[in-house]
């Protein structure tokens, strides 16, 4: 599918309209357009006729390849010149129609003197004697004209609108409520409100699409971390004459040679293979703080190389990099639409006409029987001028992606704003355990020895024996491992569920469980008598050395740093942390639950076994709640949180599922079970996540209330009498620009 960027889309409304009439194309096989980062992604045999059905709905959208950088900074410049020359204009014209020392001035007297074959008269509205009082002069007229002329000028864009939607039989949109709104006030002598009222609105609408140029610019930024060039090495006669030559990290192979220089960002993810640095991950996962990296390190694509100049062979291609993953799920997570913006952009549908009909409905009936046709006209104006749905078309999906912007910068991937309504309301959260609230990497807590060797030379000859094994508990006992090549190991044999045993140095060296040492008579009482010492929750480690018990190392998973934090955090904001669904062994799980204060826990739970037992908690509290309180049968929303390895079926079955980064899965970082992604290993991330869902649906409904509640009391006073075409410009452009100020105090959360 080919992707272009649509410069000057600043309607939401636009977007719909040109969408729906691309799709009648019968080159465009499938199309979509993304409001919130100006996207065209399409699929068409014939580009010329998509730009050209694009120029013939929206003349002022530009259509540019998705890798044309080219600013529009000066089309924004050249519109804000124009508009205060307007108002400029306007604001001279309205003085010298109104102002007494000007008006009577002599140069205006004798302007007047010198056309005073021009008629002079004064005309008063019968009807309503301190409503206006217009005295033609030659002066006069002129300053019509010249309001005619400013009228024409910031019109423009609105005529040209409405002429499209008369061609396309699109009759009710803001422009044409516009269009008819001035057109009659022009009809009944209004001349100066048509003017400011057409005026304001361009002015209103500049200003609304600066805000949303604000806020995409976030999007824009989270999006701009894909890096742009990479140095690729395309000659080697020795490393001296390395020959490096620039190009896109999408032409890179596997096992390519590039290199990254200080400032840089990482093209591709890779391994280095000379230098050392300190990388900025911050775009990748949120966490400031830089990462120290070394030769064999594995390095990811968008990270930015703070120090030293990196050698790096490349490992995966560009499309599998993690940086392509997230930008992938940030551009089609922001075109996705929430609840309440479905809502919205269907109520504007029906919401315009329906005004349309009763406005029309105001300046037609009362006069019938009142006479007063000017006075009901004019009244009618006000309240087609205050129904422009601007206000809530532009403030709701603006709240919702800069919602989703923020929640990136923190390292949180929402995949659509369509999650939003479920955090928001959530109300417990089940857990894995390994890789969730444990690091997910077993570490040695404690090291036994029941001879007279030091503990040191104890973990050495564990560490000879396990030199081979690939478990993760030989690798915890191998981390930092020192001096194990100086001997050689003539046996090997790794026995499953048990250990192993190893030939070294011609000692038979026995490492593992309980079984292993019974299985070879090794006598361990010994350990016995220390067993109730030992801490609930961690595996034991025995060693024995040519048929004698050495002592046992004690390896453990920890908690995260920040796991109670969390869980405190989620009881503070009435999210109860309800139960742990984990495959590891019942003494480990419970020592973690009890850690935590969480009541239930469940062990040695495959991955269909954790669906069934997530489903009867969900269906368990969900019946406990309606017999405590019969009059609330809402569904209660259960998240759960997985690392996203083993969990990919559980995450799929709950109302919202959450993938949290472990320290060795940052390849997997892309989710498909998952609704929501957190790239940062720590758990606090559910907690920004629930508080950023929270704030967005307070905003969005404020903005709801708030514009209706003020459309509808301006509405009630223009029906009465009492509001002005004034204060109708403030309805709608005035709330629509509080509104959309209100949605971005989302990003201060």
């Amino acid at each position: 599918m080919q992707k272009f960027i649509l410069e000057n889309l600043d309607c939401n409304s636009c977007a719909n309209k040109l969408e729906k009439s691309l799709q009648t194309l019968s080159c465009v096989e499938q199309v979509n357009i993304n409001f919130s980062t100006n996207t065209l992604y399409i699929q068409t045999s014939d580009m010329q006729a998509v730009k050209a059905q694009i120029a013939k709905i929206e003349p002022s959208i530009i259509v540019r390849d998705i890798h044309d950088n080219t600013s529009n900074t000066l089309s924004y410049k050249k519109e804000l010149l124009m508009l205060l020359a307007l108002l400029f204009g306007f604001a001279v014209c309205m003085l010298s129609l109104h102002y007494t020392p000007l008006t009577s001035s002599s140069f205006i007297q004798s302007f007047n003197q010198n056309l005073s074959f021009m008629t002079q008269e004064t005309f008063l509205d019968t009807q309503n004697e301190n409503r206006f009082i217009i005295e033609v002069t030659p002066f006069n007229i002129l300053i019509y004209l010249i309001l005619l002329l400013l009228y024409i000028i910031a019109g423009m864009p609105i005529f040209k609108a409405v002429w499209r939607n008369m061609k396309n039989k699109n009759f009710f949109d803001e422009n044409t409520l516009m269009f008819v709104a001035t057109i009659a006030a022009f009809c009944i002598g209004e001349i100066s409100e048509s003017v400011a009222v057409m005026l304001f609105f361009r002015i209103g609408e500049f200003l609304e699409s600066l805000a949303l140029k604000r806020s995409k610019k976030s999007l824009y930024n989270l999006l701009d971390i894909t890096p742009e060039i990479a140095h690729q090495q395309i000659k080697q006669e020795d490393s001296k004459n390395a020959v490096w030559q620039d190009t896109h990290p999408e032409l890179l192979k596997v096992n390519d040679i590039i290199l990254v220089k200080v400032g840089e960002k990482v093209p591709v993810d890779g391994i280095i293979i000379q230098g050392k640095s300190a990388l900025n991950m911050q775009a990748l996962s949120g966490e400031s703080k830089p990462v120290d990296v070394l030769e064999g390190d594995e390095v990811l694509a968008g990270a930015i190389n703070m120090q030293g100049v990196l050698t790096l062979r490349v490992s995966k291609p560009f499309s599998h990099s993690q940086v392509a993953k997230i930008k992938a799920m940030m551009e089609d997570s922001s075109n996705t639409k929430a609840k309440s913006e479905q809502i919205i952009t269907q109520f504007a549908k029906v919401y315009t006409p329906i005004m349309f009909f009763i406005a029309l409905g105001i300046a037609c009936i009362p006069p019938l029987f009142t006479g007063e046709w000017h006075e009901w006209i004019y009244r009618a104006l006000v309240v087609l001028m205050v129904s422009c749905p601007c206000a809530l078309v532009l403030s709701v999906p603006l709240g919702y992606f800069g919602a989703l912007g923020i929640a990136s910068k923190k390292g949180i991937l929402i995949k659509g704003a369509m999650h939003f309504s479920n955090l928001a309301q959530l109300q417990q959260v089940v857990f894995d355990k390994t890789g969730t609230l444990t690091q997910g990497v077993f570490q040695i807590i404690s090291i036994k020895s029941f001879t007279d060797m030091s503990k040191e030379t104890l973990l050495e000859i564990a560490q000879r024996a396990q030199r081979f094994s690939n478990h993760p508990i030989a690798k915890a006992i191998m981390k930092n491992s020192k001096n194990t090549h100086m001997c050689e190991v003539k046996s090997f044999e790794e026995i499953s569920g048990r250990g192993v045993y190893a030939v070294c140095c011609d000692d038979k060296i026995l490492v593992g469980n309980e079984s292993l040492m019974r299985e070879n008579d090794i006598d361990i009482s010994l350990f016995y008598t220390h067993k109730e010492a030992i801490e609930d929750g961690v595996s034991i480690i025995h060693i024995a050395k040519n048929g004698i018990y050495l002592g046992y190392i004690t390896l453990g998973d920890v908690l995260k740093e920040e796991s109670k934090k969390c869980l405190q955090a989620l009881k503070e904001l009435g999210v109860a942390p309800l139960a742990i669904l984990s495959g590891d062994n019942e003494k480990s799980v419970a020592h973690i639950a009890k850690e935590l204060g969480i009541q239930q826990y469940y062990a040695g739970l495959l991955p269909t076994q954790k669906v069934e037992q997530l489903q009867t908690l969900m269906m368990n509290n969900e019946l406990e709640s309606k017999q405590n309180n019969k009059t609330n049968r809402r569904h209660k929303i259960t998240a759960f949180v997985g690392d996203g390895i083993n969990d990919s079926i559980v995450l799929k079955h709950a109302d919202i599922g959450i993938s949290i980064a472990t320290q060795d899965s940052h390849s997997d970082i892309s989710k498909e079970s998952a609704d929501i992604i957190l790239t940062n290993p720590s758990p606090m991330g559910i907690v920004h996540t629930i508080k950023i869902a929270r704030k967005i649906q307070k905003l969005t409904w404020q903005n709801i209330i708030f514009v209706l509640a003020v459309k509808l009391f301006l509405v009630l006073l223009g029906v009465a009498g009492i509001a002005n075409m004034w204060l109708a410009v403030f309805g709608d452009v005035g709330v629509a620009l509080l509104a959309l100020l209100n949605a971005l105090r989302v990003i201060k959360i």
